[in-house]
C-alpha cells in the first residue's frame, strides 16, 4: 500500500515509520483533559469549554492515526479535525466575545476557509505550513484586538498566538533540517500546537465569561 511520506522522520511505512511523530500527539490528549478539567470557570459557558475539549482530543487521534499508517485517509482524519476545531473556536469567539451577529461570523468564517484553501495550494512554500497562516494571522489580530478592549483572558491569547508562531516555525523547517537533525522538528509542532488549543480556549472563556459579567452590570 502506498503511504504518504511528508516530514523528515518518516522511515519506513507503517505503525512505526514516524515514532516521535505519532507519539508526541499524545500532547493533544493532554491538553484536551486539562481544558476540561477547567471547563467549570467557563460559568455558563462549560459546555462549549467541553465541546473545545473535545475536539482537542479529536484533533490528537486524527494525528496520531495519520502519522501511524500515512496513508490518504488518515490525512482526512488529521485535517478534519483541525478545520471543526478552528470554525468553532472562531464561531464562539466572536459570538461569545466580541458580538458579532450570526451572518457576519458566517461571512467572516467563509472567507477564512477560501484563504486557508488558496494558502494550502502552494504546498512547495514552508513545508506547506502556508495553509496555517490565515489562522495565524486570525489569532494574532483577535489576541490584540482581546487585549486593546481589556477583556480578562488576554493574555492566555497572546501567549498562544505567540507560541503558534513559534511551532509553526518548527513545522516550516522539518525537512530542512533533516541531513544534520534526523528525527526532525515536526515533533515539536504536535507538542506546541497542544499548548496553543489549550491557552487559546482559556483565553475565549475568560473572555466569554468576563463579557457576560460586564454586560450583568449594564442591566443591575
Amino acid at each position: 500500500m502506498a503511504y504518504i511520506d511528508l516530514y523528515c522522520e518518516r522511515i519506513a511505512p507503517g505503525l512505526f515509520g514516524e515514532p516521535l511523530n505519532t507519539l508526541s500527539n499524545l500532547a493533544f490528549f493532554v491538553a484536551a483533559w486539562w481544558t476540561w478539567r477547567r471547563a467549570g470557570i467557563a460559568g455558563r459557558h462549560a459546555g462549549k469549554a467541553r465541546m473545545l475539549a473535545g475536539l482537542i482530543a479529536l484533533i490528537g487521534a486524527g494525528s496520531f492515526t495519520f502519522h501511524a499508517f500515512a496513508t490518504g485517509w488518515a490525512e482526512w482524519l488529521d485535517v478534519l479535525p483541525i478545520l471543526l476545531f478552528q470554525l468553532v473556536f472562531l464561531w464562539r469567539y466572536f459570538g461569545d466575545v466580541a458580538g458579532w451577529p450570526k451572518g457576519a461570523t458566517g461571512l467572516f468564517l467563509a472567507g477564512f476557509i477560501a484563504a486557508g484553501v488558496e494558502a494550502g495550494n502552494h504546498p512547495q512554500l514552508a513545508n506547506g505550513s502556508l495553509s496555517y497562516l490565515p489562522a495565524l494571522l486570525v489569532l494574532l489580530g483577535i489576541a490584540v484586538w482581546h487585549r486593546r478592549a481589556g477583556l480578562a483572558g488576554g493574555g492566555y491569547l497572546v501567549a498562544a498566538a505567540g507560541t503558534f508562531f513559534v511551532s509553526l516555525l518548527f513545522r516550516s523547517i522539518d525537512n530542512a533540517v533533516c541531513p544534520g537533525f534526523a528525527i526532525g522538528t515536526h515533533f515539536l509542532w504536535h507538542v506546541l500546537n497542544a499548548v496553543v488549543l489549550a491557552l487559546s480556549v482559556q483565553g475565549l472563556v475568560h473572555g466569554a465569561r468576563g463579557t457576560m459579567e460586564g454586560w450583568l452590570k449594564l442591566v443591575r
